[in-house]
């Protein structure tokens, strides 16, 4: 148990750890912080209604991807982290789960950090968001006993000027989304009111 649980975490410990330095310079989580956070208060929650069948611990409980994203690995062992920590014998290879074994598979249907920059000031307003589907079923007849879709948002403030500081270049999940509210938005249609109400009125003015 404890060589699944470290091979899960290893690719967890190297992501966090490449922003070791920017998150050592600064008092800001970075973005991956931020999704960990945000994944970690997801599953906590589903998790917690998850409606486990009486006999599901006489095996280990399989977690299995149901489609390809980067950040499956962080969800594999966020899931099995948790798991565990309730008692739950898990494992995360398929050639190894026993006929009586219960499979939770997992969809990460959103994943991403976006912000938002007003027209002033210093900060912008970030927000890590996820959408994960979670089914339990028999292994052995893939009949679904529970299933859940769960959405959580985190939400801070950082200084504009360290926002690059904070992003994860390896994984495009963790780059931000930048919003950036311009001039030109107040600007544009002020200009075509003014236009507008100048054709209206020469048009009124010449009959």
């Amino acid at each position: 148990m404890r060589t699944i649980l470290l091979r899960i975490c290893y690719r967890l410990l190297a992501a966090l750890m490449i922003g070791a330095t920017a998150s050592a310079a600064i008092p800001f989580p970075t973005n991956m912080d931020l999704l960990v956070e945000t994944v970690a208060s997801a599953v906590d929650e589903s998790l917690g209604r998850i409606e486990m069948p009486a006999d599901a611990a006489s095996a280990p409980l399989l977690i299995v991807a149901q489609s390809k994203h980067d950040a499956n690995w962080m969800v594999e062992h966020l899931l099995a982290n948790r798991l565990l920590t309730r008692g739950f014998s898990v494992t995360l290879d398929s050639t190894a789960a026993q006929p009586a074994s219960m499979r939770l598979s997992y969809r990460v249907l959103d994943l991403g950090v976006s912000a938002y920059s007003g027209l002033r000031g210093s900060k912008v307003s970030r927000q890590g968001r996820v959408t994960l589907a979670l089914r339990l079923s028999d292994e052995r007849d893939d009949v679904v006993h529970w299933q859940d879709e769960i959405t959580r948002t985190q939400r801070d403030q950082i200084p504009k000027k360290q926002l690059d500081l904070l992003q994860h270049d390896q994984f495009k999940f963790a780059q931000t989304e930048l919003e950036e509210q311009t001039w030109s938005k107040f600007v544009e249609p002020v200009i075509v009111s003014t236009v507008l109400g100048g054709l209206i009125y020469l048009f009124f003015s010449n009959r």
